[in-house]
């Protein structure tokens, strides 16, 4: 993807220079993984995909910031990753959910010929005393 360097848009477009997102930089699987999690505990304020995501436009601002200071290229990956696993990780710690958020959910992809886990939509296990 190509953006704009943010000092030449005095130029006309002919001659305008650009910087280059690669892929890397747009998808980021970290967030797919908080928005996953905070269905798997039923957060309803969605608080480790909203603050994930609040991290990585902060990460992705620090980015751009240190290219401009610099002059030269940087590696988003650089910023993003520790911006987004370090704000994940205290919003774990602050919840006490650790070690859920560490060892993962158990969140199955499944394919559409097959009926869901839970029906009618439920994350929860079980109903009026039933056991899954």
């Amino acid at each position: 993807m190509r953006v704009p360097r943010f000092l030449a848009w005095a130029q006309n477009l002919c001659g305008m220079q650009f910087s280059i997102l690669v892929h890397g930089d747009i998808i980021i699987p970290g967030l797919a993984y908080c928005s996953r999690f905070d269905v798997w505990i039923n957060s309803s304020r969605k608080i480790y995909f909203v603050s994930c995501c609040i991290a990585y436009l902060l990460g992705m601002i620090m980015t751009f910031a240190v290219m401009l200071l610099s002059e030269m290229g940087q590696p988003a990956l650089l910023y993003l990753v520790p911006f987004t696993l370090i704000t994940s990780a205290v919003v774990a710690g602050c919840r006490g959910e650790m070690r859920q958020f560490w060892a993962g959910t158990t969140y199955e992809v499944l394919d559409s010929s097959r009926e869901p886990l839970l029906p009618e939509g439920r994350t929860d296990c079980s109903i009026e005393g039933e056991k899954c």
